[in-house]
């Protein structure tokens, strides 16, 4: 498989696992808030950032943007390492919700696909392995996660304004 089946791979399973958190995420809050075994869950105890499904569509409307253009950039380079590095970041993402299946009764929204996925997510990250270049990849996986947590922050910070227009829109 070339750069660009790697790219597609990347973003589709991303997006499988974001739409299982754009349909759960509101109603598992909902349902956990006052639940005292369930304050440390990371969407129950950031219930905040969550206001409404609408924003959560959003942000990750947004993600799916900034990780789209990432991928175009590793494609349009023929660089498997800037594709793996975003490859790797969502890889990551899927262990705290793959933490979260085993700790937290039920499922979290994000952890059915995150476990469901995971061997298939392995598969296509070892064969992925094979034609990098090692010291690239540690720099664009650094860089890129950095970009993307840091985008992430941003979009929480803005999830009262961004919920806001929304809903003045609407």
């Amino acid at each position: 498989m070339g750069v660009g089946g790697f790219a597609f791979v990347t973003i589709v399973l991303f997006m499988v696992h974001e739409l299982d958190e754009i349909v759960f995420i509101r109603r598992y809050i909902d349902k956990h808030s006052g639940d005292e075994r369930y304050k440390a869950e990371m969407f129950v105890a950031g219930a905040r950032r969550y206001p409404s499904t609408e924003l959560i569509a959003a942000m990750i409307c947004e993600e799916l943007i900034v990780s789209s253009l990432i991928l175009l950039a590793g494609t349009l380079l023929g660089s498997i390492e800037v594709v793996a590095a975003t490859f790797i970041a969502y890889a990551l993402h899927l262990l705290a919700h793959i933490r979260e299946a085993f700790v937290f009764p039920g499922w979290a929204p994000g952890s059915r696909t995150a476990v469901l996925t995971s061997p298939l997510v392995i598969a296509v990250l070892g064969t992925m392995m094979f034609p990098v270049s090692w010291p690239l990849l540690a720099v664009f996986t650094i860089v890129i996660g950095a970009g993307l947590l840091a985008n992430l922050n941003l979009m929480r910070r803005l999830a009262g304004r961004v919920d806001a227009a929304i809903t003045s829109a609407a």
